[in-house]
């Protein structure tokens, strides 16, 4: 059996068989050249469930003969097929190498759908070009590994899972598939050109390289591996630290706090680790090494309440009290809006009449239940453990005065039982933090069940 089918064959087994996501089609991105169409060929040739895809980018004057070319192919072969032309706003000359990626995989999404497989025709000297390449940018150790087999995207907000079951093939086989198959392919001119940084080191340095190591792209590919297998060594140990450094209270898809103290007491390698995934999060790319440096800095603010903001692709890092915050970009912009005066997203309370709901107001104290004093709102979330930023979300709940006929509509309720037949006029009855709810003087007052936890809590509807 050929290399490439041996290879498609079982990276199908290992990884698309067993996949959560299988379905019953695999889209195979197909430019129409060499890599792309012996790998539609190999998994039509193993009777795999394939659909191609082909994207026009327009960008060249032998762009529509690519085209046809693969539709022809397709038709031939009976291999259902998308073929999509990206029409651009811009002069084509103006196109960028990002902006074609952007637009090429909106359009394989587009017909792939969410959580689709893309089949993708990357090989081992891609491997090793990619390698190469990350180096040369001063990378870390996940730059280091190159492309997975199997691996989830995010593209504008919607995950797909890119299949790569040619890694391990040279190029060399590639091209004896397609020879010993008949395959018609096209070259793209750009990949011989020394315009960008992958064709400088595909058609400059390897070349130069492969002379002195015969055993190149083997090599590379081998230490590739090394290093997958120590980073996930790695991972385990940031993992582990990270369950050690957490505080559970207040930890949501928004907001994560880490204790500063046991942060500081780990290693400095293993802290910059823990910090560099922590930061990164679902985020498509991981903050550089000045980044982290000041955070570091970030750390080690001597006074406890002294408050510094770090911002980082809409992410901000925040110290406050011995505890370090990640804020989510939509979360972040939440609290500019509620720090402007706006209506916070998060803060909606969901509470049934006579009860309202307010905003704390300038300077306004308040009695909590278990106290016989008043104190200001900010020794309270201070008392609380709750920062600065997000006083702003906190909100009072009232009780207005109620006619008797009105009260006696509440007196069989399990939650509030035993209220008077007329209360007080704007009773403050609740305090509502965003991480804790507590009954105030007047709840007592109200004849409400406060042997019972505050019964109202805000409503999380940041999306």
């Amino acid at each position: 059996m050929s290399p490439v089918l041996a290879a498609v064959w079982h990276s199908y087994q290992q990884y698309i068989l067993a996949h959560p996501h299988f379905c019953d089609k695999i889209y195979v991105a197909c430019s129409g050249g060499r890599d792309s169409m012996a790998l539609l060929v190999a998994c039509h040739q193993l009777g795999l469930p394939v659909h191609a895809i082909h994207v026009n980018h327009r960008l060249q004057a032998v762009s529509d003969g690519w085209q046809q070319g693969v539709v022809d192919f397709c038709k031939a072969y009976q291999i259902p097929i998308d073929s999509v032309r990206i029409d651009w706003a811009a002069a084509p000359a103006r196109v960028n190498e990002q902006d074609a990626r952007s637009a090429r995989y909106r359009a394989i999404l587009q017909v792939a759908g969410r959580h689709g497989i893309i089949a993708l025709a990357h090989h081992a000297n891609d491997q090793a070009e990619t390698l190469l390449m990350n180096l040369c940018q001063g990378t870390g150790l996940a730059g280091m590994t190159g492309m997975a087999a199997l691996s989830e995207q995010l593209e504008f907000g919607e995950p797909m899972w890119l299949w790569r079951p040619l890694l391990t093939v040279p190029q060399a086989s590639i091209t004896e598939f397609v020879t010993m198959e008949g395959v018609c392919y096209v070259d793209d001119p750009t990949n011989f050109g020394e315009d960008n940084q992958r064709a400088f080191l595909r058609n400059q340095i390897l070349p130069l390289l492969a002379q002195r190591f015969p055993k190149l792209i083997d090599n590379l590919c081998r230490s590739q591996t090394n290093l997958r297998e120590a980073k996930t060594i790695v991972d385990a140990q940031s993992e582990a630290d990270l369950v050690s450094c957490q505080l559970s209270q207040g930890w949501t898809r928004h907001q994560q706090r880490l204790n500063v103290c046991k942060l500081q007491a780990l290693p400095a390698a293993r802290r910059f680790s823990l910090l560099h995934r922590w930061v990164k999060g679902d985020e498509k790319f991981a903050p550089n090494r000045q980044m982290m440096q000041k955070i570091e800095q970030l750390l080690d603010l001597a006074k406890p309440d002294q408050q510094a903001i770090l911002q980082w692709q809409g992410i901000e890092i925040r110290k406050y009290r011995g505890t370090l915050y990640r804020l989510a970009p939509c979360y972040a912009k939440a609290i500019q809006q509620s720090a402007l005066g706006g209506k916070p997203l998060h803060c909606l309370v969901e509470v049934d009449a006579p009860f309202g709901i307010e905003p704390v107001a300038p300077n306004q104290s308040f009695q909590l239940l278990s106290q016989p004093f008043h104190q200001s709102f900010k020794k309270i979330c201070q008392r609380f453990e709750v920062p600065s930023w997000e006083r702003g979300f906190a909100r009072v709940v009232t009780c207005q005065k109620l006619p008797v006929s009105g009260a006696a509509d509440y007196t069989d309720r399990a939650d509030m039982p035993h209220l008077p037949t007329m209360l007080p006029c704007r009773s403050l009855v609740a305090l509502l933090l965003p991480t804790v709810s507590v009954w105030l003087v007047d709840a007592k007052a109200c004849g409400l069940p406060i042997q019972a936890p505050c019964p109202w809590r805000l409503l999380d509807k940041l999306s």
